[in-house]
């Protein structure tokens, strides 16, 4: 559905409600610090926007790497994720695909990588693609003992759940559990799960941030009907049922 905001825009007026950045470098330290990532050299990520947290995080926890693909759909993330690889990962030999996760055409066995990373990816991603994916991760793009590190909305089975809002707006909300069901059963070993709270504020949204739902929803929905649901279901303006599971997947 077309908008008078850019998807970019739209992202960030909806990041700055949240204080999701604030915990990002402790669910972060936290990863580095039980997880040994040091012998990753090849990293796949996917959905990285313009990828400030998932630099934050290959700095942090995999600081050898030395080879990087990103496959990001939208244009204006792609040019600032461009920018921030030059400028970041100097060292890096880094690569941007403008496609999505469904179209991308993949790895052969030749260059399969170490780490795939998929930080809030899997919502635009049905059921039966996910699955697809997650077989395609196993088998064919991550080398043995290679692994995938997933961090996706969780509780959201929980009726106050900020997830919920998505619900009443008529999108099908994905589950965590369905999430790692489907890593599990293409052959992965969960070797690692945290899980953050966080808290959002709704008081006074702008035509940017309800955009964001407008934007995300499976059927068409205006603008008041966002700030209907937001006002209804959080007559305070204020969330803290928002929570986030940071995952780490290992291929056998």
């Amino acid at each position: 559905m077309a908008t008078n905001n850019s998807y970019l825009e739209t992202f960030l007026a909806f990041r700055s409600h949240i204080n999701y950045d604030k915990m990002f470098p402790t669910a972060v330290s936290k990863l580095s610090s039980e997880v040994n990532l040091a012998s990753v050299k090849s990293c796949l990520v996917f959905g990285p926007g313009e990828g400030d947290r998932e630099v934050q995080f290959i700095k942090q926890c995999t600081a050898n790497v030395s080879k990087l693909i990103a496959v990001e759909p939208d244009h204006e993330s792609a040019e600032r994720l461009r920018a921030r690889l030059a400028n970041s990962l100097t060292d890096v030999d880094s690569q941007v695909i403008e496609t999505n996760i469904q179209s991308w055409k993949g790895l052969d066995d030749q260059n399969q990588v170490d780490l795939v990373l998929m930080m809030q990816v899997l919502y635009y991603v049905k059921p039966d693609e996910r699955k697809k994916i997650s077989k395609k991760l196993h088998e064919q793009w991550l080398a043995t003992g290679g692994r995938v590190v997933v961090v996706s909305a969780s509780r959201t089975k929980c009726l106050q759940d900020f997830n919920q809002i998505y619900g009443r707006l008529g999108k099908t909300i994905v589950a965590w559990e369905d999430i790692e069901v489907d890593l599990l059963d293409a052959g992965f070993i969960k070797q690692y799960a945290h899980e953050i709270q966080c808290t959002i504020s709704l008081s006074n949204p702008d035509e940017s941030f309800l955009n964001w739902f407008k934007c995300h929803t499976d059927q068409p929905v205006t603008i008041d009907d966002a700030s209907n649901v937001l006002k209804e279901m959080f007559p305070d303006g204020k969330s803290d049922h928002i929570f986030y599971t940071f995952a780490v997947f290992q291929k056998a």
